[in-house]
């Protein structure tokens, strides 16, 4: 056994912190195991031990459905940076300049997006869903990695900032391979072959920097430094004021997820009930069980009709099946309304219209307003402003821009993913109705319509990058200037031909004046 820690280690201080939410991690818990059961195990769980697996799979495809929905509203496939780098201030920066940041965004993107982002993200996003909290971590070799709820603590200020980190990293032991047997799995702190280190995260107000402090489960001291641009988002789905943990999405619909598990194990055991049967002989017969049980189909067997029979529960439980299976279709589409499955959402019936889709879809796409918004920047702020800083670092971005994405800098990062990005998908429907509503409209309508940016949302929801196909103003301004400039030349040199034949003209008129003038003498 290892010995005790003393007071006032990282070691003990976790453990205060892991008593707070004991009752979090309960609901979490719970909530996993009736969706994905592996996103947050049991406390006492190991790798080689089974895990409980839900009697529907509704849940889970769910939240695979709704955090691949996310994903792509927060990281869109047509490899458009989902950030953009605006003045602190908030005015219009010349042309040129604007020009430069879109390019510097696009080289964060590219080096952002350039590893495992993607994978994290969903991994990331199915665990808000499920447990509403986790820490993303980026690494300075852009590499992210996922810490799940239950092995780190946090504290937050009044305004829901984290203020304080701990959480467990787990370093390879240097051992030979024997002695690996001896690090044995006394709770979900401990991996087997692995030796457990605490990691305390604490801002620091008035340096505005974080101080970082390693610590093995002794409490002996292992490394310490700080960060001016922390690596880690501490996500959470909602946040209720006063607490230093979230809500998931499916803890406020768990009466529903509960339900439907019920119905739906219910419903399988009663046609498991309803499949059995057995073969009944009638004991004051003639016919004995004898001649019937053993007997090769075909055969000729000594037996009256009235004597054996079928018994089976079919027939007393096909009602209370009927029942429940129009219970579990009922939870089922309140699940699909609450993680955005409109294909489950849609009732079934020849009087569905199209308009009642089209209703449906939009209501869906309002659900996740609030939930949506925060995480996308909470989640995508500090990725990028870390990745800037390491850029600056490794000297890949100018160095003189560290002092501009400073928190006193003149540059700010604006995540342009938001509530709109949900509905991806009907973006090109609405853009060509609205082509087709413009061009009813009087000609003084006309003449006020901006098809430039018109143009360009209608290439952005196809998926294409804008300005590969859509003209600037500069370009458009020089083209008509050539444009002037040629018209000119053309009309310069209509200009000189006529006054060629004209001049021509003048020229044959006196010759022939000067042959005719003889004659006429």
């Amino acid at each position: 056994m290892s010995p005790i820690p003393p007071e006032g280690s990282i070691y003990e201080r976790f453990r205060t912190l892991d008593t707070d939410r004991t009752s979090k991690l309960d609901r979490a818990r719970a909530c996993s195991a009736l969706t994905i059961p592996s996103v947050l195990p049991p406390e006492t769980w190991t790798e080689q031990e089974d895990l409980i697996q839900p009697s529907s799979s509704m849940p889970s495809r769910g939240v695979t459905n709704l955090a691949s929905r996310m994903l792509s509203a927060l990281i869109p496939l047509n490899d458009l940076p989902f950030f953009t780098f605006e003045a602190e201030s908030g005015i219009n920066l010349e042309p040129k300049l604007q020009a430069y940041l879109q390019s510097l965004s696009l080289q964060v993107y590219t080096k952002i997006v350039g590893k495992n982002f993607r994978e994290t993200i969903f991994s990331a996003l199915q665990h808000l869903i499920i447990t509403g909290d986790c820490i993303l971590i980026m690494e300075d070799d852009f590499n992210y990695r996922l810490i799940r709820q239950d092995h780190y603590v946090v504290r937050r200020d009044i305004v829901g900032q984290p203020i304080e980190i701990i959480h467990l990293e787990f370093a390879a032991n240097d051992s030979s391979l024997p002695a690996l047997e001896n690090y044995g799995v006394s709770d979900s702190n401990n991996r087997k072959g692995y030796e457990t280190v605490y990691v305390r995260l604490t801002y620091n107000k008035e340096e505005k920097e974080w101080d970082v402090l390693r610590e093995n489960e002794e409490g002996d001291f292992i490394s310490s430094g700080k960060y001016k641009v922390i690596p880690y988002a501490c996500l959470r789905w909602i946040g209720i004021p006063g607490e230093n943990y979230g809500r998931s999405h499916c803890e406020e619909i768990f009466g529903d997820i509960q339900s439907l598990e019920a119905y739906t194990q219910a419903m399988l055991e009663g046609m498991a009930a309803a499949s059995a049967f057995w073969i009944g002989i009638n004991p004051a017969g003639v016919t004995n069980i004898e001649d019937v049980a053993g007997r090769d189909n075909g055969s000729y067997i000594s037996a009256r009709r009235e004597d054996v029979f079928t018994l089976s529960p079919s027939d007393t439980l096909t009602p209370q099946i009927q029942s429940i299976s129009t219970a579990v279709e009922a939870m089922r589409r309140e699940v699909s309304v609450a993680f955005l499955m409109s294909a489950g959402a849609i009732p079934s019936g020849d009087r569905v219209t199209a308009t009642a889709v089209r209703m449906i879809g939009s209501e869906l796409e309002t659900i996740l307003g609030g939930a949506f918004s925060s995480i996308a920047r909470e989640m995508m702020e500090p990725i990028v402003k870390r990745a800037v800083f390491v850029m600056i670092d490794e000297k890949l971005i100018d160095p003189q821009l560290a002092q501009e994405f400073a928190d006193d800098g003149k540059l700010s990062v604006e995540i342009v993913t938001g509530l709109q990005a949900l509905s991806r998908d009907t973006d090109l429907t609405k853009l060509i109705q609205l082509g087709e509503m413009v061009r009813n409209l009087p000609p003084q309508s006309l003449a006020t319509f901006k098809w430039d940016a018109y143009t360009t949302a209608l290439i952005s929801s196809l998926g294409f990058d804008p300005t590969n196909w859509v003209k600037s103003e500069e370009e458009v301004q020089l083209e008509q200037q050539a444009a002037m400039q040629q018209q000119m030349a053309m009309q310069a040199e209509a200009q000189g031909a006529q006054q060629a034949m004209a001049a021509a003209s003048g020229i044959a008129q006196q010759a022939i004046g000067q042959r005719l003038a003889p004659g006429q003498a």
